[in-house]
């Protein structure tokens, strides 16, 4: 599965989002993370925003989409330390293949 991701400008980050995503690398190696403008054909979207303005914009996409910034995933509550795993679960939700 490919995974296209968005970040932020990181103008006020309150969490390195480039090392989440290099964290979720790490976790889940069957998974292919790779820049959403290089790769716009990607499964699922993962927008990665460094603060709660969530400012990151959403590019055209048709397919499941996913909001993360430090604390939330889809807008739910979620611990910092639990960000990597709820972010994977959640990938394999909305492909179905959770």
């Amino acid at each position: 599965m490919r995974v296209g991701v968005k970040f932020c400008g990181h103008c006020a980050p309150r969490m390195d989002m480039v090392q989440l995503c290099e964290a979720l690398r790490l976790q889940a190696p069957e998974l292919g993370f790779h820049y959403f403008v290089q790769d716009p054909e990607a499964d699922v979207l993962l927008i990665l925003n460094a603060c709660q303005a969530e400012c990151a914009s959403r590019p055209t996409f048709q397919g499941p989409v996913i909001w993360v910034s430090p604390g939330t995933v889809d807008h739910w509550p979620t611990p910092p330390e639990e960000l990597c795993s709820s972010i994977l679960r959640r990938i394999q939700e909305v492909s179905g293949s959770g």
